[in-house]
This record gives structure tokens, sequence and C-alpha cells, in this order.
């Protein structure tokens, strides 16, 4: 018989990610690695990509946004072993009434598509290692 098991999304729908695992860091010191880990990608996120600033919010309970700027968030997600750093387009109540009263997503997407090299070469640097998600285009399903 077959076993059911859920599984929870390391990354918010859309992103761009990359991933490292957690394994090796001893229970006592997880939230010491936990807190460096954060801080090496503020720095070196804003340090390739000045248009970003530090914040502190959540996406839903499980994605922790780290950096915003106009158009887009970088967090992190931990599940089971393994932690992804993402990048994607931000879906906070500001955002959006922006959304209503101009067409800012499309050029947020835009944006994104001609930034993800820059965020997997800086994930890279830090330890993650890019995983390769379509970028969401909902424009080429109307053609």
């Amino acid at each position: 018989m077959r076993q059911a098991t859920a599984t929870a999304r390391l990354w918010p729908d859309g992103a761009q990610v990359a991933c490292r695992p957690l394994s090796g860091i001893p229970p006592v010191e997880w939230l010491q690695a936990y807190v460096a880990m954060v801080a090496s990608i503020r720095t070196g996120m804003v340090r390739e990509m000045p248009s970003f600033a530090p914040v502190h919010r959540w996406r839903g309970t499980a994605h922790r946004v780290l950096l915003r700027n106009p158009y887009a968030d970088i967090g992190l997600t931990c599940f089971d072993g393994q932690a992804a750093v993402w990048l994607g387009e931000r879906i906070d109540r500001h955002y959006r009434i922006r959304c209503e009263w101009s067409d800012v997503s499309g050029p947020a997407r835009h944006w994104l598509a001609s930034i993800a090299p820059t965020f997997a070469a800086c994930a890279e640097r830090l330890g993650f290692v890019p995983i390769d998600t379509p970028i969401d285009q909902p424009w080429l399903e109307a053609a």
C-alpha cells in the first residue's frame, strides 16, 4: 500500500531559487549558523544588487523575506534539512494596490527575468546551488 506524504513548497511559486543542505550543523549551533546565513545573504545580495533594502517580513508562515525593492523580494526558506534563497515578485498589500493603479507587474517580471543571472551568480558565491526554474511568463499564455 502506498503511503501519502505531504510536501511543503521550499520556495514561493514563480520564484528563482538556489538551495543548499543544512546537514552537518550540530543542533546546539543551529541558531548561530542560521543568523550567520541570514547576514551573509543580506550583505552578499545587497553588494551585487544595491536596489534591495533589508526588511523583516514573512510570506505566509514558511517564507522569510530578507530584502525588498520596489518590484521584488529576496527571501529564505528552511525546510527538511534544506535552505532555499529565492527571488520573487512582491505580493504584499502595498504592491498589489500599486498594480491596480498602474501596470507595475509587467515591468517587474521583465526586470526579474533580466536580474536572474545576477541572482544565481550571487547565490553561488554564497554557497547555494541555483535550481533551474522556468520564469513565470503569463503573457505567453495569452498568445
